[in-house]
C-alpha cells in the first residue's frame, strides 16, 4: 500500500494474489485502503477478478 501511494495515479486496476500466513490479514487492510486494488486470496478468486474487470 505504501509503494501503491509512492508512486501516486496509477492508470489501471491492480489485482493481487495475496498468499501465506497473514493472507486473509493482508486482504482486510488492501480492502479496506481505499485505494483501486483488489486482493484475492486464491486463484480461482483472482481469476474471478479479472474476468469481471475485462467483462
Amino acid at each position: 500500500m505504501d509503494a501503491y501511494k509512492n508512486i501516486g495515479d496509477i492508470k489501471v486496476l491492480i489485482i493481487v494474489r495475496l498468499q501465506g500466513t497473514n493472507a486473509k490479514e493482508a486482504k482486510e487492510l488492501i480492502d479496506k485502503s481505499g485505494l483501486k486494488v483488489l486482493s484475492a486470496i486464491s486463484l480461482q478468486e483472482a481469476a474471478d477478478a479479472v474476468s469481471e474487470v475485462l467483462g
